[in-house]
């Protein structure tokens, strides 16, 4: 995919999407944003909009025919395909539009492409497909088992994509397990966001916060992005699932006494038990040597640097 191309995004204007789109602006393609906007943020993709080569189209991926007729207008030749709930305990809370949104969307988007024959399509799913353990987890040798609601629906779109592989033989589809990003933009209210939302409130606040001792890969965003992309150029025939991860674990306690160290101001801390989750995975770290086969690279795991950068972009002005 060297020569100019269409690329479909869903979620655009959400986390990944909003680093994904300009990245592939960069190097010269076209993008189609999809977005819904009910979680997205349409300031993520107004800097786009009017420059050559961007096209938004607020769209919900359930409805399947305003989605056939807008990806067969625009014949994309790649999806990128991010459009989903994720919060884990919102997706607690509400199962049912969770499995309506992950798995009906991603099945009514699969119809699309295959109308549209799109020839590629990138899934995002999650380290939450995998079972509890505390080594790394590998594509094929981890056992499968997913902690929650959101996991097993990502699963369950992982089993569409294989069953449309099965009857696409030309086609190439690609699922990314994604870890847990880091970086500017977030637009849930994961630990990080919440963390920085009280500094910015209050610098010198004690914050008040749930588990800490959970072990995270944590993936800085920008470079989560670009391993969407290459792994779209790398797609094989067929169905192609690899881990999206730095391979490197570490504990939101070590986080807190990094950004310390950053600020040069040691964090004040006590457990908030509303924000304690009744029941928290131990440990999520990938093995990522398949991603580096295919890619030839993993996103860095300088936390340092991640954190420094997401700091800059959106701490306290201390």
């Amino acid at each position: 995919m060297s020569s100019p191309q269409l690329w479909a995004v869903s979620g655009a204007a959400g986390y990944l999407g909003s680093y994904v789109v300009p990245e592939l602006l960069a190097r010269g393609d076209s993008v189609l944003a999809m977005d819904d906007l009910s979680t997205g943020r349409a300031e993520h993709l107004e800097p786009y909009h009017g420059k050559p080569g961007f096209t938004f189209a607020k769209v919900d991926l359930r409805d399947t025919a305003a989605l056939s007729a807008l990806l067969q207008a625009h014949r994309p030749r790649a999806i990128v395909h991010l459009a989903a709930l994720h919060f884990i305990p919102a997706c607690c809370a509400d199962p049912a539009r969770t499995v309506s949104v992950n798995v009906l969307g991603t099945q009514s988007l699969l119809s699309a492409a295959r109308a549209a024959n799109v020839e590629r399509f990138w899934l995002a799913s999650t380290g939450d497909v995998y079972a509890p353990q505390s080594s790394p987890h590998h594509e094929t040798q981890s056992p499968i088992g997913p902690f929650n609601i959101y996991g097993l629906t990502k699963l369950m779109c992982e089993q569409l994509v294989a069953l449309e592989a099965r009857d696409r033989k030309d086609a190439r589809f690609v699922v990314g397990r994604l870890f847990n990003l880091i970086g500017p933009r977030e637009t849930n209210p994961h630990i990080l966001p919440e963390i920085l939302g009280q500094l910015r409130a209050n610098p010198s606040t004690t914050l008040r916060l749930g588990s800490l001792w959970p072990k995270r890969d944590l993936v800085p965003i920008d470079d989560a992005a670009r391993a969407v992309i290459a792994m779209v150029d790398a797609a094989a025939v067929g169905v192609t699932i690899a881990n999206v991860a730095t391979g490197v674990a570490v504990s939101m306690q070590e986080v807190l006494e990094m950004i310390g160290e950053i600020r040069g101001k040691p964090l004040r801390i006590e457990t908030d038990p509303a924000k304690v989750r009744p029941v928290e995975r131990d440990h999520l770290q990938a093995d990522v040597s398949k991603l580096k086969a295919m890619i030839g690279w993993a996103p860095h795991s300088d936390l340092r640097r991640a954190l420094v950068e997401l700091l800059a972009a959106e701490g306290p002005r201390d």
